[in-house]
């Protein structure tokens, strides 16, 4: 399905089967592995849970709360179990009519679906390539999915550039990068 086709529920399930596929083929002793300054595998997928428990909260008019401090105790003792409920209401939650069109309240302001739905994307693509990076199994990020979300963040340009919106600081992709590179380099990663 190329890029112009791909609607944002589907984007968002895509991403959500790579982010799956990764964790749930863990070890019980890779949980652990470091992904990032101060970040492990686990808190790495209670970040990924977190973060998409606000679709299903948004579609339902939820106001959201910003994701500062976080427990990876939110993940309890099955963590792929508690990653797929959360993806599994969310993709149920964007396939309720008019899903995408709602706008809930953030503390940064108004918040549309559809912007949290293409922040969600994106962090299920490359935080499932930084648990495969940390554990020397590269996961492979399609191509369309990075084409939609280099996309999305395209139409975002303002807020990357002002800084807040991404983790980390975007890199600078080499000459000819594949959209996979010029996204992991958006999001601060050297691919």
């Amino acid at each position: 399905m190329g890029v112009d086709r791909l609607s944002a529920a589907d984007a968002y399930q895509a991403a959500a089967a790579v982010f799956g596929e990764t964790i749930s083929v863990l070890a019980d002793h890779e949980w652990e592995a470091q992904t990032g300054d101060d970040w492990t595998v686990v808190t790495t997928v209670a970040w990924v849970v977190v973060g998409d428990s606000h679709i299903a909260a948004a579609v339902d008019g939820q106001p959201l709360q910003s994701v500062g401090e976080f427990d990876a105790a939110v993940l309890g003792p099955a963590p792929v179990a508690a990653w797929r409920g959360t993806a599994v209401a969310a993709i149920t939650a964007l396939r309720t009519p008019g899903a995408l069109d709602q706008v809930v309240a953030h503390p940064d302001g108004s918040l549309a679906v559809a912007d949290l739905v293409g922040q969600r994307v994106s962090e299920n693509l490359v935080r499932a390539w930084d648990i495969g990076r940390a554990l020397g199994a590269p996961v492979e990020i399609p191509e369309a999915l990075a084409e939609w979300c280099l996309d999305f963040w395209s139409r975002h340009a303002d807020a990357v550039i002002a800084g807040g919106v991404l983790a980390e600081a975007p890199l600078e992709p080499a000459p000819g990068a594949s959209a996979v590179e010029r996204l992991l380099a958006l999001t601060g990663r050297a691919a």
